[in-house]
């Protein structure tokens, strides 16, 4: 009866599948939604929380790209600032020789000169200067037009990059809300469900609700919870010098994020890695442990919060190596692959999440290679 209450609730969640980017998230459920079932209701809020986790990652590679055009430009008008400062220098040592020597008019050269040669050089030189003066001026002129310029488009940028980063917060804010009511409904169907077959005087506290990754629900890998501390030192990865790594070495990559097929209800949440049992597996970044798991359709797993934001989740593990609240290095040890919960042969399953929680994934390879992984 358990199997089967959860094979449902790992329906219901994918049965919508993966939205487009553009497609935007309701705050409350129309009319035409409040007419649909329990379980069609929490598709669609998967649905929109999905969508609200493709636009806050369009967002966050946006507002990438506007904070190094902030930079250049920060730069520029740091540069012509430097520069601005040395030619109204030169301006002023020009204005005071010439102050010093009388000026540059003919009446002055002619009453100082000696001889008509000295005069004619006089007025040589005179010439030269006037024309080195007039590059200057321009050149200043120039400087500050050119300076003037980058400012405004610096200020420009600035407003564009806060204006972006404030889309991002709101997307994450309806990830959240969209995750979180319909965790709150799977509660209530759960209790629901339980509460019709143990009959109404039996009270029984809601599960959590089950995670919807597989459609097909094969037997749970034995084991549960194996958490194993690392013997000695905890291991490090050789590649642990570089900011990002893969979470697996020597592996063949298999099911993709989005992807359809027989084992899921509709799409893949994640990236598969095919590895054999006991492969270890390596935080892909440097990072907090917010969780360790077991005995869902993931099996055991570990979920790490990784600074800007982000989180990935490694699941199917055979042992875990950390503890909630750790801090990892980038390839540190976490623990190494297996084949637990809802599995069809030992891989791991690699996500990275807006949230903690599952449906807010981001496609993981794309992730990884923008950090410079190769994958």
């Amino acid at each position: 009866m358990a199997a089967r209450t959860a094979a449902l609730l790992c329906a219901v969640v994918l049965a919508g599948g993966l939205p487009q980017p553009g497609a935007t998230a309701r705050s409350r459920p129309g009319p035409t939604e409040a007419a649909l079932p329990v379980p069609d209701r929490i598709a669609v809020l998967y649905r929109e929380a999905t969508a609200a986790s493709a636009r806050f990652e369009h967002a966050h590679r946006k507002a990438d790209r506007q904070r190094s055009a902030v930079a250049r430009t920060q730069r520029a008008v740091s540069r012509g600032k430097k520069r601005l400062r040395r030619q109204h220098l030169q301006l002023g040592i020009v204005a005071r020789s010439q102050y010093q020597q009388g000026g540059w008019s003919p009446g002055t050269q002619l009453l100082t000169s000696r001889s008509p040669d000295s005069l004619l050089e006089k007025l040589r030189a005179q010439r030269q200067g006037d024309r080195a003066f007039a590059r200057l001026l321009r050149a200043t002129r120039t400087t500050q037009h050119r300076l003037e310029r980058n400012s405004a488009l610096g200020r420009t940028v600035l407003r564009r990059l806060k204006a972006n980063e404030a889309r991002q917060e709101r997307a994450k804010h309806t990830v959240e809300v969209r995750l979180a009511l319909a965790k709150r409904r799977l509660h209530r169907m759960r209790a629901a469900r339980v509460a019709r077959a143990v009959g109404p005087v039996t009270r029984t506290a809601p599960a959590p609700p089950a995670v919807a990754v597989p459609a097909v629900m094969p037997a749970a890998a034995p084991g549960g919870c194996a958490y194993s501390p690392p013997s000695g030192n905890r291991a490090k990865s050789a590649r642990s010098g570089k900011q990002w790594v893969t979470p697996v070495s020597d592996y063949v990559l298999s099911a993709g994020f989005a992807s359809s097929g027989k084992r899921w209800a509709h799409s893949h949440t994640g990236q598969d890695f095919a590895v054999p049992t006991g492969t270890p597996v390596h935080a892909v970044g440097k990072g907090t442990v917010v969780s360790t798991s077991c005995g869902d359709a993931f099996g055991n797993q570990i979920v790490i919060r990784h600074p800007g934001g982000y989180y990935t989740q490694y699941a199917h593990l055979s042992r875990i190596h950390v503890r909630r609240g750790q801090e990892v290095a980038t390839g540190e040890l976490i623990g190494l692959s297996g084949s637990t919960g809802n599995s069809t042969g030992p891989h791991l399953h690699f996500e990275v999440r807006v949230t903690p929680n599952m449906g807010s994934g981001v496609d993981p390879v794309r992730w990884l290679r923008e950090r410079g992984v190769r994958v």
